[in-house]
């Protein structure tokens, strides 16, 4: 399966910025919150993508 598109890879990107934003506004309950939503998000790729939870020794 080929990588991210150009395009793709430009919206991950502006998204990524976006958090990063996001994260310079709020305080710790905020951050914990964008942190969950990352977490729930992860969980989501690792769902769909078994295959990339490996461990790394």
């Amino acid at each position: 399966m080929p990588s991210l598109s150009r395009q793709q890879s430009d919206r991950l990107v502006h998204n990524v910025t976006a958090i990063e934003q996001l994260l310079a506004e709020v305080d710790d309950e905020g951050a914990e919150e964008i942190l969950d939503e990352l977490y729930m998000l992860i969980t989501k790729i690792l769902e769909q993508f078994p295959q990339l939870d490996k461990d790394e020794d």
